[in-house]
């Protein structure tokens, strides 16, 4: 454990992410592996980006839980089947919570690490922007 790594600090936001996010990807419609890895790459432009090592023991564990559903889809003809994942109504109602959750926690988040100067607005705008 380094500190001082930028990556480090990354990493532990971006495990407390993955499981909201993958929700969010799968609240689109339903979606494999691969798919709901490469839309976290283009909603977060890179910034917070799990493995597939991260990825997949989430999905087991909404299934598991009635959270998702999981079929098989064959891709094309003579190709390996994909595992499609879909939220259930369950899954659904969690999204929701869970986005309302970070929703209402991210600007005291901001405001704490930024000692009060609040512009949360405009450093998210200059943030994206770029």
């Amino acid at each position: 454990m380094d500190l001082t790594d930028l990556n480090y600090w990354k990493s532990l936001v971006n495990i407390g992410l993955t499981k909201v996010l993958i929700l969010k990807v799968l609240s689109k419609g339903p979606n494999h592996g691969y798919g709901i890895l490469k839309e976290l790459e283009s909603i977060t432009g890179g910034c917070c980006v799990p493995t597939f090592g991260s990825i997949y023991p989430i999905l087991k564990e909404l299934t598991k839980h009635g959270y998702a559903e999981v079929y098989e889809d064959k891709q094309l003809k003579g190709a390996q089947k994909r595992r499609v994942y879909v939220l259930t109504p369950l899954g659904v109602e969690a999204c929701n919570v869970a986005l309302e959750a970070w929703r209402s926690t991210i600007p005291y988040i901001y405001k704490a690490i930024e000692d009060d100067n609040l512009v949360f607005i405009e450093d998210i705008r200059t943030r994206l922007s770029k």
